[in-house]
């Protein structure tokens, strides 16, 4: 037998990094979060599973150096070379460890196990000890809360996924065609079919897709309507959450810039930007669950980004903005302040 999980902290051989192989993954993701911080585990569990192509997860319970907890534990059946599959393993385990202030991670590849650390001492000893975490666990239930999403919605998705963009623009007009017609008919769209057209219209906008310019220009100028710039939308927060107001904001600042669209300014366009980032915070604040298992720090991140590719002059301001975050969050002070570099 190969101890390929020797090689998450040993040089692999040469004359094993290109050969081909499959490889059975087990990965335990602790459940528990440190106190004081939202639920990163569902996320990282989800993010592991992306980027291998799948694969299955159940909850369970661990027991490591006297310490009982729950886990998921995930497993994963794939093909590749040993040097890519080993790299992507430590990547995502090494990212994991890092939001989820683990001192130590576990993964077993083709029988074999790791029990160690990817992070320096120097970052791990100022993690939290287990007393330092609670029993706020969130369920995983990303793909569960996609359920009542229309059908068009969710299989363009996965078609645009795929790079099946044809069928996934079909699949979306279909869809905004489909509400179009009710509302000729004079129905009262729900407020679920107003926010699936809205995620719709973020999906659509995509430069990757081949649409006509008066149609772009209609929807978004629909899309404005459901999303004016700098003010909340009225939907009840179990419909659309701040955090998911918030993303569908900085899609659209980054989408307007790419397609050039001039339907709103590109001041307030840039002011809604901030705007996202405070709807955000303020999700934050409420400790409300991420969107879809979404993580809100990054995507405070990503907006500021978007505005700095329209005007690079926000940048003291963003600067600003997040030396007062790192202030509000000690928490995410570290992730804050690299944003700031």
């Amino acid at each position: 037998m190969i101890d390929y999980a020797s090689f998450m902290s040993e040089a692999i051989p040469e004359d094993l990094k290109e050969q081909e192989s499959h490889f059975s993954i087990e990965i335990s993701i602790v459940m528990r979060k440190p106190k004081g911080h939202f639920s990163r585990a569902p996320g990282v569990v989800l993010d592991i599973l992306s980027s291998f192509g799948g694969g299955t997860f159940f909850e369970g319970q661990g027991y490591w150096k006297g310490v009982q907890e729950p886990v998921v534990y995930i497993l994963i059946s794939t093909t590749g070379t040993t040097a890519n599959v080993i790299q992507l393993v430590k990547e995502k385990l090494a990212s994991a460890q890092s939001k989820l202030k683990q001192k130590e991670m576990f993964v077993k590849i083709n029988g074999t196990t790791f029990v160690d650390s990817f992070l320096s001492e120097s970052i791990t000893k100022n993690f939290p000890e287990q007393w330092e975490f609670d029993s706020d666990m969130k369920v995983i239930t990303a793909n569960q809360s996609r359920s009542d999403e229309h059908h068009n919605l969710i299989y363009g998705r996965v078609d645009y996924q795929n790079g099946n963009y044809t069928e996934a623009q079909q699949k979306w007009t279909d869809m905004i065609n489909e509400f179009g017609d009710l509302v000729k008919q004079n129905k009262e769209l729900k407020q679920t079919e107003l926010r699936d057209l809205m995620k719709c219209y973020s999906n659509i906008l995509s430069p990757k897709l081949s649409l006509e310019e008066k149609f772009v220009e209609s929807i978004c100028n629909q899309f404005n309507e459901l999303l004016p710039p700098n003010v909340d939308c009225e939907f009840d927060t179990g419909v659309l959450s701040k955090h998911a107001e918030g993303r569908m904001r900085g899609n659209r600042l980054k989408l307007y810039k790419l397609i050039g669209s001039n339907t709103i300014n590109m001041t307030d366009l840039i002011e809604d930007g901030f705007f996202a980032v405070e709807q955000i915070v303020s999700h934050l604040e409420n400790g409300a669950s991420p969107y879809l298992e979404q993580d809100p720090i990054q995507d405070i991140g990503t907006i500021f980004k978007h505005i700095l590719q329209i005007n690079q002059n926000q940048e003291a301001r963003i600067k600003d903005d997040l030396v007062n975050l790192a202030a509000k969050f000690p928490a995410y002070e570290t992730e804050f302040r690299k944003m700031i570099k």
